[in-house]
Formats: C-alpha cells, structure tokens, sequence
C-alpha cells in the first residue's frame, strides 16, 4: 500500500553497524556518512529511489538495538515508527550476529506494519562457517527474508520486489508469552523474545562445529589487548599526526602555495586586466578576495590527508576498539567510553561532533561530552595554524602541531574533572559498544567519505570566508567619514579592531589585526586565516606577532568560543540556552586565562 501519491514509504531500522546506512545509499543515491562503527546515523535520514518506474520514499533510522526507548536514537526511531506508520519496514539484520538482531525484528514485528528483513552481510557471515536457510528462517517467522550485500547491489532487486509484494500485508506474529511468577519484568520480557528467537535459528541456521579464528581475532590480539592496546591506539595516533603535519603533509601544502602564486594569482591579474578592471576591482579580487582564500585554501591538501586517515579509520572498525580501550580512563574523568566517539568526530568538525553525542545514553554523559567537545582542535583551526607556524615555527611543524593538539587534550581532560564536579552532576550510565569485525575499506568508499568532508569544507571556505574575506577588505580600505584609506591602520575595522584589542594585551597580541581575525573567526574558524591574510599579507605579520605571541594567539584561536554553527549544534542538541551561554563565555574564559599565562610566563624566560 502506498500513499495518496502512489509513493510507496519504506523506513530502514537495525541494529548500529548493521549497514543501513549503506543499504540507504544504495537505494537513493545519496551520501551519507558511512562508518564500521556505532553512532554513524544520528538523526532519520530521508531520500527518494525510483524502482521500477515506482517511486519509492527511504527513511534510513538511527541504529538501535531496541524500541524502548533508554537513548535518544531509539526515541527517534521508536517515535517515528508508531508516529508514522510507514507502509513497509525494512529490517536490516546482521547476518553474522542474527541471534542478537532479531530481537528488535521480533519488536518491529508487534507493530503491526508489513515488513521485509534484509539480511546484511550474508558474506561475513558464511566465512565464519555461519549457514542461513532463508526460506525456513523466513517461514518461522512469516516474514520474507532476502540476503544482500549493499556495498555492491547484491540482492537488491530481489530485497525491492519483495518489499513491493509485501506492502500492505502486516505479519502476522503472536508476542511469545511471557512467564509466570517472575519478579522482573524486563527479564522476563527478554527471556520470552531470546525463546523464540533461539526456536528460529536452531531451525534455519547451520553453525561450524569449531568457529574459524578470523582477522579480527588476530588483530584484537594486540588492539585490545590489556598491555598492548594503548600503544597500539598512540602508535596509530602518531603515525596519522606525522604523515599529517610531517614532511608529506608539508609536501602538499609547498605544492598548492605554488600552483595559488605561480599559476592562479598571475592568471586571476591577466583576467581582469585583459577585461579592463579598474583598480579598485583589482585590489578587491587580488589583496581582499584571492589573500584571504588562498590563506586557507592552501592547506586543503593537508586537511584532505587528514580527513583520509581518519576515514580509513572509521571504515575498518578500529573506531569502536578506540571506544573500548578509552572507556576506563575516560570515566576517571568522568566522561563514557562512548563519548569518545563523538570527541574523536570534533578533531574533524565540532557541529556534527555534537550531533554524535545523541548515541550518549545518560543526559550528565552528553552535557559533559558537549562542554569538552571545543577542546578538541577542529579541522577549520588547521589553516590558521598552518599559517602561523609556517611565519615562525616552519623548522618545529610536526612538534608545535602535536603541542597544540595535546594542550587542547590536555585541558579538555582537566576541564572534564572541573565541570563533573562542580556543573554537572548525575548517575554514571553503564558503557556497553559493539565491536564490529575488521574490514578493508573500499579505496571508493573513502574517497567518497572523503570528498564529502572536502566539499564541506570548500564550501565553507566558498561562501563564509569569501563573504569575511570580501567585508574585511572593504572595511579596512573605508575610513569612519566614509573615504578611501591611504592606511588600513586608519580604518573602520582599525578602529573597532583597537576598541577590542586590549582585552588580550596580557596575551601578547594587543594590535588591531589579531583582534580582528578574531572576532571573524566567530562566523568560522577559518575565516581566521583569511582575515589575517588581508590583513597582514606577506611580512607585515611579523609586525603584529613575536614567536611567544603567536603561539599565545595559536592557543587562544585552539580553545576560544566555538563559532556559531558549533553553538547552534549545542542549543539544538542539549535544548538549553544556558549550556550553550555557559560554553560560549567558559571557552572564551579558558582561552583568555590559558593565553595569558603561556605569554606571561614567556616573557619571563626572553
């Protein structure tokens, strides 16, 4: 049955790391993020298949492991089911894990809408010596089930056809009954459902005599190992910063300043003179638009690296291990094995970082993730660090990047043990994670995953920083009565730049242009660096900064006010304006105290 429109409304649900997500995609072209790792779907995510000439209407759920609702995601999935009732459910199933999945199938199944199981990674399933018998599995349950590997359309055809015959057909399913004369409940609720799932894979399910030691055994030998974990988890860490921030890193970054000076900027000047532009126009594209996004755009490349690594990462299931082995140091300072997930996401960008904190289950664990989360260096500070330490530090890169990384961990941790004790306050929830098997990711599912994080970015740098880049320029080209500046240092922007800068005299950098940037970077992060290279273009940034200021201002751009789009995450996210405040003025507070003592205390030894 479809509606109105003849649209026929599928919702995808399963288990986390079952591979909806990936089975979404498959169907609607899409890209969402995909991960061998829990907590990849955050929020439902919508999009439409064609199949047949039928229109088909996709709602991929956060993965859940059940309808009661102990999380926000399993509120969301749970909500939208009951709420919506869409004409068909499709369940994803593990087939290498069945026994644990289809205890949500045999919930779904109370719901009273037709459904379809899709039996994921049928593969993984049959190396392990695992045999499923999908007619009889499909006749106990009297729901149709289709074995299917998305990552290439295997299946698929059969999974749509199936689901267009059993559209408008409920299954019919009797809630096994529950025992007599037992105190609890929910145990008793479970025992019933795991009866009756264990009926239906001892009568469709062949299982090896002796389960076969697989790669994943063999590498969890020593990733999650008592004594080898952490220095298999620093060993992989320091190897991605190196490649990152050392000589290959730095390759890149040499090369793309090259091609931005030598190729593109004299191509830009030959334009615009061959189309008569005056020079206002020129001073306009050249010094403002051009300094200030080649500032960041140079070091794309870098970022580009970094969002590769961290994609290999997150596709061969090492993530969830990570979450693992953080889960006992994580909660001396109070915070969850889980929340490390979300925390290792705002290295990369803290709005979806914050977005992740949904598969937190206890509110104190997502408040206190949330307020440590900007302490995590975002990948939008790159540029502005690039920049700096490329003028002051360019013999020292690799060390400087890895102390600025480290100081943000550093004073996260530190911050964590304030806030738990004094800000936050509630129950410890327990730390349960699935560990999902080791794969190879696909070299076309990390470039994908990849150029999704790039584009994002070149976005950023293509709309947010051109439009500070183009208002910065024009602001300290005017002075206050409305004339063309002979010197920006006569400006509109000098003017309100001087009005703010002596709030960081103490941190080394009292002049206009710092205060500035600074003040640009609230829109994003990596309008920094291009409003530091309209401002200070070539050498003229040694007249603003010394090496202690710059670091001092390094620190400061590391740990002050996340920008507004970070913000508007948290007040979505945590449903309060005053954790969002209090996030706002502490990091900025943080920042200011940090700077200010770095700076100081290096000025004593100068």
């Amino acid at each position: 049955m479809a509606d109105n429109k003849g649209i026929l409304r599928l919702a995808l649900a399963g288990n986390p790391n079952s591979g909806k997500t990936t089975l979404f995609n498959r169907l609607t072209g899409f890209a969402a993020p995909v991960g061998n790792w829990p907590g990849v779907t955050v929020e439902k995510l919508e999009g439409t298949a064609v199949f047949r000439g039928k229109t088909v209407k996709v709602t991929d759920l956060p993965g859940i492991y059940s309808l009661i609702p102990y999380s926000s995601d399993e509120a969301i999935a749970g909500g939208y089911l009951k709420k919506e009732k869409p004409d068909l459910i499709i369940d994803v199933v593990d087939a290498s894990n069945l026994e644990r999945n289809l205890y949500l199938t045999t919930q779904l199944m109370e719901l009273n809408i037709p459904m379809v199981i899709a039996l994921s990674m049928s593969d993984t399933a049959k190396r392990r010596g695992i045999l499923i018998n999908c007619e009889r599995l499909s006749l106990f349950l009297g729901i149709k089930a289709v074995p299917i590997r998305a990552a290439d359309g295997t299946g698929i055809n059969s999974l749509m056809e199936e689901s267009f015959s059993a559209a408008g057909k409920p299954p019919r399913f009797t809630p096994p009954a529950m025992p007599s004369g037992c105190a609890d409940k929910d145990l008793s609720y479970a025992d019933a459902r795991y009866k009756y799932i264990r009926a239906a894979v001892s009568k469709s399910v062949k299982f090896p005599d002796k389960p076969p030691s697989g790669a994943t055994d063999k590498i969890d030998a020593a990733a999650t190992n008592r004594f080898l974990a952490f220095p298999v988890f620093f060993a992989i860490m320091a190897a991605i910063f190196i490649v990152t921030f050392g000589p290959p890193g730095e390759a890149l970054v040499a090369l793309a300043g090259r091609l931005l000076d030598r190729v593109l900027r004299p191509a830009a000047a030959a334009l615009l003179n061959a189309a008569g532009a005056g020079d206002f126009v020129k001073r306009l594209v050249l010094g403002g638009v051009f300094a200030g996004i080649s500032s960041v755009v140079k070091f794309l490349p870098q970022i580009a690296l970094l969002f590769l690594l961290t994609s290999f990462l997150e596709d061969s299931g090492y993530m969830a291990r990570a979450a693992f082995i953080m889960d006992a140091p994580m909660r001396r300072i109070g915070l969850s094995g889980r929340a490390f997930v979300p925390l290792l996401m705002g290295f990369g960008c803290t709005v979806p970082a914050v977005m992740g904190t949904r598969i937190l289950e206890n509110e104190k664990d997502k408040r206190l993730t949330v307020l440590a989360m900007p302490f995590m260096s975002c990948s939008a500070k790159l540029p502005v660090y690039s920049l700096i330490i490329s003028a002051f530090f360019a013999g020292r890169r690799p060390a400087v990047m890895l102390a600025l990384y480290l100081s943000g961990i550093v004073l996260g941790i530190l911050s964590s043990v304030l806030l738990k004790n004094c800000f936050v306050k509630g129950p410890e929830a327990p730390f349960v994670m699935e560990l999902p098997d080791y794969r190879m990711p696909s070299p076309r599912g990390i470039a994908k995953h990849t150029w999704e994080r790039v584009k994002n970015f070149l976005k950023r740098a293509g709309t947010t920083v051109f439009a500070a880049t183009v208002i910065i320029w024009l602001l300290q080209s005017v002075t206050p009565d409305f004339t063309l500046a002979g010197d920006s240092s006569q400006s509109i922007l000098a003017y309100a730049g001087r009005a703010a800068a002596p709030v960081f005299t103490l941190c080394g950098f009292g002049s206009w242009q710092p205060a500035v940037a600074l003040l640009a970077g609230l829109t994003a992060k990596e309008s920094i660096a291009g409003t530091l290279g309209v401002l200070c273009p070539g050498r003229a940034i040694y007249s603003v900064f010394t090496p202690a200021s710059a670091f001092s201002y390094m620190l400061f751009v590391l740990l002050y006010t996340p920008c507004t789009a970070a913000l508007t995450a948290i007040h979505k996210e945590t449903g309060s304006l005053k954790l969002t405040l209090l996030c706002a003025f502490y990091q900025f507070a943080a920042a200011w105290y940090v700077s200010a003592m770095f700076y100081q205390s290096a000025c004593l030894f100068t």
